[in-house]
C-alpha cells in the first residue's frame, strides 16, 4: 500500500562542476554511496547520515571511463569499464580508489554489470565481443565468450530466478544468457531487426524479466526457467519511448522518456497499457528510478523539471519537487539505508535527494 504523500525533494552539495560526471553509483555496506566517474576526475562519496558530499581518491583522467558500479561480497565496489581500460575498485573501509586488470582499448565496451551467484561480477557487452568477469577475491579480470562484432549489443543485464544473468538486447537480435556456475555464454530467442530496442529491463513480481521499449514496438518478456522469449503489446515506432522502469506488487512500470504516458505491464495477464490521467510532453524526461519505502515508485529527472512519482496501488502518476532546470541532470538512483533516494549528478551541479517520509 502506498502511504499518503509526505515527501521532501531537494538538492545537496555543489557546485559539482563538469559534464557527464557520474554514470551511476552504488551503496556500500557502511551506508555510504559512491558515484562512478564518467567524465569526472574523482570518485564522489555521499554520506547520507551526515549529508557530507566529497571527492575521494586520485585523479582519473578520460571521458566515459566507467559505466555503473557493483557492490561485491568483499565489501568493495567495482566500476565497469566503458572507455577505460581497467576495472575501478573502491574500498569503502579505507577510502582507497584503485584500478585492476587490463582490458582491450575501445569505446562503450560494457554496459553495467551484475553480481553472479558465484560471487563474481559479470559485465554486459555493449561494443565488446565478450563478457567481462571480475573475481573480487583475487582481483582477476578476464573476458568470457566470443560474441559477434557490432555496436550497442546489449543494454545492461539482470539476474534471473534460475541463477543466470540475462542481457537486454539494444541492437542485438537475441537475449544474452550468462551461466555464472559454468562460465557459459549463449544467446536466446530471435528478435526483430532494429537499433536501440529496449532501454534495460526490470525483474517482475512473477520472476520474468521485462525489457522496457525504447525504439522497439513491444515489451520484451524473458522467462528464465524455460528460456522463453516473447513480445507483448504493439506501440508506435517513436524513438526513446520509455527510459527504464521499476516493479510494483503486480505490474512493471516504464518511465516516460519521449512518450508522454507511463507504461504499465500487468505481469499476471500480460496486458500492456498506458496509465490514464497523466500526460507529460517533452523528450528525455526520466531515466532510472526505484520503489521506495512508502510503496511509491520514483523516477529521476533527465530533462523533466520534476521527479516522477507513481502510486502502484492506484495506478496514478504525478510530478513532485522542482522545478529543476537543465538536461541530462542526474544519472541513476541509489537508495540509502534510511530509504532516501539519491540521484548522481550527470550534468547537474548538485546531488538529488528524494526523502519519502
Amino acid at each position: 500500500m502506498v502511504r499518503p504523500l509526505a515527501l521532501a525533494v531537494r538538492t545537496m552539495g555543489g557546485p559539482i562542476m563538469g559534464q557527464f560526471k557520474y554514470l551511476g553509483g552504488a551503496r556500500a555496506g557502511d551506508g555510504t554511496i559512491y558515484g562512478i566517474p564518467g567524465h569526472a576526475k574523482r570518485v564522489l562519496r555521499i554520506t547520507p547520515s551526515t549529508g557530507e558530499i566529497r571527492h575521494i581518491g586520485p585523479r582519473l583522467d578520460g571521458k566515459f571511463k566507467w559505466l555503473r558500479g557493483v557492490l561485491a561480497g568483499d565489501g568493495c565496489i567495482y566500476g565497469i569499464p566503458s572507455h577505460a581500460d581497467t576495472v575501478l575498485k573502491i574500498v569503502p573501509s579505507t577510502g582507497e580508489v584503485l584500478q585492476l586488470g587490463r582490458v582491450p582499448a575501445g569505446r562503450w565496451k560494457w554496459h553495467g554489470g551484475v553480481l553472479g551467484t558465484d560471487g563474481a561480477i559479470y559485465g554486459i557487452p555493449c561494443n565488446a565481443r565478450g563478457v567481462l568477469k571480475i573475481i573480487p577475491e583475487t582481483g582477476e579480470v578476464t573476458i568470457l565468450g566470443d560474441l559477434p562484432e557490432g555496436p550497442n549489443k546489449w543494454y545492461g543485464g539482470l539476474p534471473g530466478n534460475d541463477g543466470c544473468i540475462y542481457g537486454i538486447p539494444y541492437n542485438a537480435r537475441q537475449v544474452l544468457k550468462i551461466v555464472p556456475e559454468t562460465g557459459e555464454v549463449s544467446t536466446l530467442g530471435s528478435l526483430p531487426k532494429g537499433n536501440w530496442k529496449w532501454h534495460g529491463g526490470v525483474v517482475g513480481p512473477d520472476g520474468a524479466v521485462y525489457g522496457i521499449p525504447s525504439h522497439a514496438r513491444s515489451v520484451l518478456k524473458i522467462v528464465p526457467k524455460t528460456g522463453e522469449v516473447s513480445l507483448l503489446g504493439d506501440f508506435s515506432e517513436m524513438p526513446y519511448k520509455w527510459g527504464g522502469g521499476a516493479a510494483g506488487d503486480s505490474a512493471v512500470y516504464g518511465f516516460p522518456s519521449n512518450h508522454d504516458a507511463v507504461l504499465k505491464i500487468d505481469t499476471a495477464t500480460e496486458e500492456v497499457s498506458l496509465l490514464d490521467g497523466f500526460r507529460q510532453p517533452g523528450n528525455s524526461k526520466w531515466q532510472g528510478g526505484m520503489r521506495a519505502k512508502d510503496g511509491a515508485i520514483y523516477a529521476v529527472p533527465d530533462r523533466a523539471k520534476a521527479v516522477l512519482r507513481l502510486s502502484p496501488d492506484e495506478d496514478r502518476a504525478e510530478v513532485v519537487g522542482g522545478p529543476f532546470e537543465g538536461w541530462f541532470k542526474w544519472q541513476g538512483a541509489v537508495m540509502a539505508e534510511d530509504g532516501s533516494i539519491y540521484g548522481l549528478p550527470n550534468r547537474a551541479k548538485t546531488v538529488l535527494q528524494i526523502c519519502p517520509e
